[in-house]
């Protein structure tokens, strides 16, 4: 298969890109950082047409991937514009696969301007949309346009990622963060290599895949010591708890990616 990866000198893009040559793909890298006859400008739709011909599916994993630092106005612009990009001139081109990195930050608690929790946990797939952050707009953006482009005939999935850490960032952070600080996030992430496998996975979904899925890809434990209902406990006493998360459980449930493409992570930094 010829896949066509946008973002591919970062993070996540290049460790798809590894993933993607390993399992015996054709590779083409998409990315504004790249070699000076190979660099696409992800904002201009007829640089995008050009890099995705031939190309048989689509990773998007490129775009402004915190906040931090960025004009709202640039944020929404190239986060939204390089996906509809990567779709609109994929689905010209015929490519009719398509995954696209979102992020579990769509739910609003990562970037509220104010302390947001959610309304209960394991958190999943159909869990409210309550954000009012740019960037979370940027991520519905894009999970809206998945939707649209699957309704004309694409199968899409969009990937909910949490944080992406490498498992040397995970060992300096494990409770390097304070519990108040990991609250927006859960105390979780998940793995780099967990996430990239993902990509590969949801080029391929199961038998009975809808044209469009959200899958959460998340670790299944946290990043601090102390266990995870007492965490919840503390600092989130208005949160539901719909199931129970014994030892240190993750805060999310991706039992959905597991039904849709057979994924599960991998990379645990201890027993849950």
């Amino acid at each position: 298969m010829r896949v066509w990866v946008s973002g591919a000198r970062g993070r996540l893009g290049a460790e798809v890109c590894r993933q993607l040559a390993a399992a015996g793909h054709d590779v083409v890298e998409a990315d504004v950082a790249g070699d000076a006859d190979g660099s696409v400008d992800l904002l201009d739709r007829h640089a995008v047409a050009r890099s995705l011909e031939s190309a048989d599916a689509i990773i998007h994993c490129a775009g402004i991937p915190s906040p931090e630092g960025v004009a709202p106005a640039e944020l929404v612009h190239a986060n939204t514009m390089s996906t509809f990009n990567a779709l609109e001139e994929g689905w010209t081109a015929g490519v009719r696969t398509a995954v696209l990195a979102s992020s579990g930050s769509i739910h609003g608690t990562a970037w509220s301007p104010e302390p947001l929790t959610h309304p209960y946990v394991p958190v999943d797939e159909d869990s409210p949309l309550q954000y009012v952050d740019p960037y979370a707009l940027t991520k519905d953006f894009m999970e809206r346009m998945g939707q649209m482009y699957a309704r004309r005939g694409m199968t899409v999935t969009a990937l909910r990622f949490h944080w992406i850490l490498t498992p040397d960032e995970v060992s300096r952070l494990i409770d390097g963060i304070s519990e108040e600080e990991g609250v927006r996030t859960l105390w979780g992430y998940v793995d780099l290599e967990d996430a990239a496998r993902a990509c590969l996975l949801a080029l391929e979904p199961r038998d009975g895949y809808d044209a469009y899925q959200t899958l959460l890809i998340t670790a299944d434990d946290t990043l601090v010591t102390r266990p995870t209902g007492q965490l919840l406990a503390e600092h989130c006493p208005d949160t539901e708890l719909r199931a129970p998360l014994s030892g240190h459980a993750g805060g999310f449930d991706c039992s959905r990616a597991r039904r849709v493409i057979g994924w599960s992570p991998r990379s645990r930094r201890r027993d849950t």
